[in-house]
């Protein structure tokens, strides 16, 4: 049978703040920074497991190589400016031109893939974090709700405020070590989703899924 149909699972909808937004009409676009109830599936995922959020940075990280990509698309107007260049033939000249147009053509495939695949995800039994280092090396964080100890968000900047994105920090009972950390490699850090948009509403949402847990914990116990 379909699983929507599985009484034994967790809804998200559940949720008093997914509810909440879903009312909103928001958060539905699949090329969004922040997605609730995206209809999905990854791999590890258990049977019955239900994905709740699905995130990404804001778009707006991607200003930055956006803006280099527009600079150098006008370079080659500028091929005689260059004295090397400026020397030679224009066979040569629509070589260079097709060779740095190509360039800059894979140089912004290879950022949007990153930003696009680089996601995080939140279900009804845990955190996932995946983080692609280049097209060949990708690193996958993953804790259970119930070892989640606290949860927080800071923004930095103008930016961050104005566009209301930020970096979600999860405290976790085990300790996380990643590649993904500044400095030293292997250094311990905190499970962090970086630069993810609305990170209050992150937050909100996995904190009620940290209540849940206590709440069927307890009663649990209690049986």
């Amino acid at each position: 049978m379909p699983e929507i149909f599985d009484a034994s699972k967790k809804e998200d909808d559940g949720l008093v703040e997914v509810k909440r937004l879903m009312a909103s009409g928001k958060y539905k676009n699949d090329w969004g920074s922040l997605i609730l109830s995206p209809q999905i599936k990854f791999e590890s995922q258990n049977e019955g497991e239900k994905v709740i959020v699905l995130g990404r940075r804001h778009f707006i990280t991607n200003l930055g190589w956006i803006c280099l990509i527009c600079f150098a698309f006008f370079v080659p107007f500028f091929w005689n400016e260059f004295p090397l260049v400026a020397d030679v033939d224009n066979n040569v000249h629509f070589f260079l031109t097709i060779l740095w147009y190509l360039s800059l053509a894979l140089f912004a495939m290879q950022n949007f893939l990153l930003w696009f695949y680089n996601v995080y995800i939140v279900t009804d039994e845990r955190l996932v974090d995946v983080d692609f280092f280049g097209i060949l090396y990708k690193n996958i964080n993953v804790t259970q709700i119930r070892k989640v100890e606290d949860v927080n968000y800071s923004q930095k900047g103008i930016l961050s405020s104005f566009f209301d994105f930020g970096d979600v920090v999860i405290q976790t009972a085990s300790e996380q070590r990643s590649d993904d950390v500044f400095g030293k490699g292997g250094e311990a850090s905190p499970f962090t989703f970086e630069a993810v948009g609305n990170p209050n509403e992150v937050v909100r949402i996995i904190s009620e899924l940290m209540e849940q847990e206590e709440e069927e914990e307890y009663q649990g116990r209690t049986r």
